[in-house]
């Protein structure tokens, strides 16, 4: 009996991908004298999204009422981290359709009494992305087959029951069934899939599939075309194996998880979504299309309607508000910064389909000034031939054609492969701008062929460590710096590294060699391998000297997954291509402790310095943009979050006159961002308890401190400095603070009572080692992120979650330091998005005062 199904199992998968046309049975498609169907008598389920109200939608066919299950709905309204709100509505192809968010967003029919022998399934769908999931068990029925989004689902694929209706990794879509042969009484799955279609990204596209058990008869169409369809004898006289699991609409019974949180929900806006008790003919399947199309055609969708909705996060009490951060769900690193036509471009690694790590593709913002953002359509997807498995970080530069070109990590086909004949899955593809003119180069298309492919014999590093291409142009070259590890003929790591490539085309590119290496051996901090490298030009802030900073984030360290920048400084021989440290000991760039990562970087000449005659590339302004990690939390508050991770500030950089110390600025206009001042002081000094005094009534979550001061310790040990997100109650359930300490053993920030949330790591940052007596401090305090400046020369980047809504006053301590400030600003800020924002919600927790 296995044999037999595991023989129907692979001819339908061989069969399907070689299909090219529709296939007739007999005269299903000449039907024209026959009238329409009557598509209400056979309704089992029918979601039209127009009767919904609050939480409930209307099912037609049972007239009863479902309620939809939504992280943001009114049932969690005690563990949210804002106002509950109902899920959400947008334009459907008539009415309503419903906003899917990829991770929480679905209908638990339950129990009904489901067709088992003649069904047919009929969606409306506009997908955001699309998951790229494992196939199932090598040791199931279902080996062989693709896990896919759930559409409709009712019984475990893997356990010989039920069917799924949905779509899955680039696109594909199709339906799967295990069924029972009432003549042999084998169980089969049988998986059948568009062999010819996939679905677009952001439009409405119409898909059905029928299944008649009587006679083995199957099809399916996309927008009321047949795209396959056949007539399998060995089907014939089978039903489909009833489960005990309930029927679901957006989601499957035994989900993949990610960091806790289910897959295989759609990231779409989905409408007229239904399952019939009949098996239907073409003719009927392209009625329920035009039952909604427009002369034929699918109904237009507006991007701003599919889009993600950033409106769903307002008030979150964590969430930054004056920091760029992505519309909804999950950020990794920023890359590819450029300047073109007055405007920043910014593109960062996003997963749109829920707040974790996969399928990750080009997400993108813009701004004039790299303060105040606009969202902007996500530049490159997963897509075929070049990246389907992933569109990794890159560069951007302007290219031979004097437009941006985007240099992306393609991920490839993963394949089976044994140790002669593997080869790498990671190469380097370009994207363009479909129109060089539009201000927001809002459309991008990705060449077919992938530019660097990295050979299998570890002369540019270790197999499957090839990524992140680093890209700029310093007349007459283009420089492109690729990520790697040095590897022996075992591909075993060595340490981390960066190819160096050479080109005036952007077309012929000479490999240079290794740009920069660092022994593990010798610094095990820097890991096995370096991601995100990028390398700038840095010069003292009177022009007089110009060097080169090299920064990496190193992977696979002793310290585990704590993953940080490092930098050195040196200079670049731009003949061998290779970077000279003036001292080979890495430096932290930030000392927030795994926070602060996934640095890019450029340098740029504005227009009107262009014009002015300045052209030289080391003459620009060098800028470095990082990710500010919010996994001090941990992943569990994601879920309930529905997003993680911001930008840190952009940071200008400049070469310190002792040409060792990097000093960083937040870029200039940070100033645009004020609001009213809440707080200013200026004079000969006031001691921790007097300024404490002055500002004890002021409160806010969203706000800049610039303090001066000076620390005059009586000897031995002590620490001082200012509370930040500062709660006055101490009470038997506790206190809330967060401690920004300048000591005898460095500088640091003490979050050990930050929150009263039990599953927050409070761990110190990582401590600066400067132990100076005068200090200049600028403070960001953005909900739940914290950056300091000290001095110009060192930042730590840092999270922290205070749980009640009175912890949101400033504060100063004094032990042994005789801290006497001379200057003290708070400054009200605006949101970057947009000026007025929602205050941070309490509803559910109130304040610790209360709480006593």
């Amino acid at each position: 009996m296995m044999k037999k199904r595991l023989l129907i199992s692979l001819i339908f998968l061989a069969s399907l991908s070689l299909v090219s046309c529709k296939t007739v049975i007999g005269d299903n498609n000449k039907e024209e004298d026959k009238p329409a169907y009557n598509f209400d008598k056979d309704s089992v389920v029918s979601f039209s999204f127009d009767e919904t109200n609050g939480s409930y939608t209307l099912d037609k066919a049972s007239k009863t009422n479902y309620r939809i299950d939504y992280v943001f709905s009114e049932e969690n309204a005690d563990i949210l981290f804002k106002k509950p709100n109902d899920p959400l509505l947008k334009q459907g192809v008539s009415g309503h359709s419903l906003y899917m968010d990829g991770f929480s967003t679905k209908i638990r029919i339950g129990d009904y009494e489901m067709p088992t022998n003649k069904i047919t399934f009929s969606t409306w769908v506009a997908p955001r992305g699309f998951e790229n999931l494992n196939k199932y068990g090598n040791e199931t029925v279902a080996h062989d087959h693709p896990r896919m989004t759930s559409l409709f689902n009712w019984g475990h694929m893997e356990n010989e029951e039920g069917f799924l209706f949905g779509y899955g990794r680039l696109g594909m879509w199709g339906l799967q069934m295990n069924l029972h042969n009432n003549d042999t009484g084998e169980n089969i799955f049988v998986g059948y899939y568009d062999p010819i279609n996939t679905l677009p990204l952001y439009e409405w596209s119409h898909i059905a599939a029928t299944f008649d058990g009587e006679t083995g008869y199957i099809c399916l169409t996309f927008n009321g075309e047949v795209a396959y369809e056949a007539l399998i004898p060995d089907l014939a006289n089978t039903e489909i194996i009833p489960s005990d699991e309930p029927l679901y609409f957006g989601y499957y019974c035994s989900p993949i998880y990610e960091f806790g949180i289910a897959r295989q929900s759609p990231s779409a806006l989905v409408d007229e979504v239904e399952i019939y008790h009949d098996s239907f003919t073409p003719r009927d399947l392209k009625s329920l299309f035009n039952l909604y199309s427009v002369d034929g055609k699918v109904p237009e969708l507006p991007f701003s309607e599919v889009q993600l909705d950033t409106s769903v996060y307002s008030g979150d009490r964590y969430r930054p508000q004056y920091h760029g951060i992505p519309p909804a769900v999950w950020m990794n690193e920023p890359h590819a910064p450029i300047y073109y036509k007055g405007m920043f471009h910014v593109f960062y690694q996003h997963n749109p389909i829920g707040p974790y790590w996969s399928q990750i593709r080009w997400a993108h913002i813009c701004s004039k000034d790299m303060v105040h953002w606009i969202y902007v359509k996500d530049a490159v997807a997963p897509q075929q031939p070049s990246c389907p498995e992933g569109a990794w970080t890159g560069g951007s530069v302007i290219g031979p054609d004097g437009v941006p070109w985007l240099t992306i990590t393609a991920g490839t086909n993963y394949v089976d492969w044994v140790e002669t004949s593997r080869f790498s899955h990671q190469s380097v593809c370009y994207a363009h701008p479909v129109d060089p003119d539009d201000p927001y180069l809002t459309d991008w298309t990705v060449e077919d062929v992938n530019v660097l492919v990295q050979p299998s014999d570890h002369s540019q590093g270790k197999i499957e460590e090839f990524r992140d291409p680093f890209i700029w142009y310093d007349a007459p070259y283009y420089y492109m710096m690729v990520s790697t590890s040095v590897a022996d003929d075992w591909d075993i790591s060595h340490g981390g590294s960066t190819n160096m490539f050479r080109s005036t085309d952007m077309r012929n590119w000479e490999y240079m060699g290794f740009t920069f290496e660092v022994s593990y051996q010798d610094y095990p901090e820097q890991g096995k391998h370096w991601e995100c490298c990028i390398m700038l030009p840095i010069s003292t802030e009177d022009g007089s000297v110009t060097k080169y900073i090299f920064m990496d984030s190193p992977q696979y360290t002793v310290d585990g997954y704590v993953v940080d920048t490092y930098y050195w400084i040196g200079t670049f021989d731009k003949n061998t291509c290779r970077f000279i440290p003036d001292d080979p000991k890495p430096r932290l760039f930030d000392h927030g402790k795994g926070i602060y990562t996934g640095q890019t970087g450029f340098c740029y000449i504005t227009d009107e310095e262009r014009e002015s005659g300045i052209t030289n590339y080391e003459k620009g302004h060098s800028v470095i943009i990082a990710l500010a990690q919010g996994k001090s939390a941990g992943t569990d508050q994601n879920k309930i979050a529905g997003w993680a991770h911001n930008l840190a500030f952009p940071v200008e950089i400049y070469l310190a006159p002792n040409l060792r110390d990097v000093i960083r600025r937040p870029v200039e206009a940070v100033s645009t961002l004020y609001k009213e001042v809440l707080y200013e002081y200026e004079g000969s000094g006031l001691n921790a308890s007097e300024l404490a005094d002055k500002v004890k009534d002021i409160r806010s979550d969203m706000y800049e401190i610039k303090a001066s001061f000076t620390l005059s310790p009586n000897g031995g040990e002590y620490n001082s400095g200012i509370y930040v997100r500062y709660n006055h109650t101490n009470n038997y359930i506790g206190t809330e603070k967060s401690a920004i300490t300048f000591s005898n053993n460095g500088i640091f920030v003490n979050r050990n009572e930050s929150t009263l949330l039990d599953y927050v790591d409070k761990s110190e940052t990582w401590h600066v080692p400067m132990y100076d007596k005068e200090f200049e401090v600028t403070i960001y305090v953005d909900r739940s992120q914290l950056e300091i400046y000290i001095n110009d020369i060192a930042t730590i980047t840092t999270r922290i979650y205070p749980k009640y809504g009175d912890s949101d006053y400033i504060s100063m301590f004094d032990n042994g330091g005789n801290i006497l400030f001379t200057k003290f600003k708070v400054t009200q800020m605006k949101g970057c998005f947009k000026d007025e924002v929602e205050p941070a919600y309490y509803g559910n927790v109130g304040n610790l005062a209360e709480a006593a």
